[in-house]
């Protein structure tokens, strides 16, 4: 049997020794950054029809450019459209943009389905952005990433197009 006397040291050594590796454990670590390239990225409307008759089929030029002051990877462009249209390719959208570089993209878009009862107004957009990995890419202005223009549907309404 142990004296008291040890039992309390073995105690208190036991209780330092915790807050030993408390303080440890706390101790600040150095923190790893990943580069961070900071692209901005616009895009605008080059051209689009502003009328479209039911199941035709019509293009969309959008332009996006690189305004730095870094290079931009990982180029990912959507469209912006409502029910009545279908996007059927995406042209021309390139992988990279070097600083101050410009490409046009092209949309090809099909009015799929235009029955009696829906709006006649519609719209053809696009919005861009970069691939944020395997570095960290940062748009400092976001309110250049999207564009849209209208377009009336004319003509007779057909329902769904083949």
């Amino acid at each position: 049997m142990l004296h008291p006397s040890t039992k309390k040291s073995f105690y208190l050594f036991f209780i330092a020794l915790l807050v030993m590796v408390l303080a440890i454990s706390l101790a600040p670590v150095p923190a790893v950054y990943a580069d961070t390239s900071t692209s901005d990225l616009a895009i605008s409307l080059v051209s689009a029809p502003k009328t479209a008759k039911a199941c035709q089929v019509f293009e969309a030029r959008f332009r996006v450019t690189n305004l730095g002051p870094d290079a931009a990877s990982g180029i990912f462009v959507n469209t912006s459209i409502p029910d009545q249209l279908g996007t059927l390719d995406l042209l021309d959208v390139p992988d990279s943009l070097a600083v101050g570089e410009s490409v046009t993209i092209t949309a090809v878009v099909k009015v799929v389905a235009f029955g009696p009862s829906d709006s006649r107004n519609a719209w053809v957009g696009a919005g861009v952005s970069a691939d944020p990995y395997p570095d960290t890419s940062v748009d400092p202005n976001w309110e250049n990433n999207n564009v849209s223009g209208s377009l009336k549907l004319v003509g007779k309404a057909s329902g769904v197009c083949p």
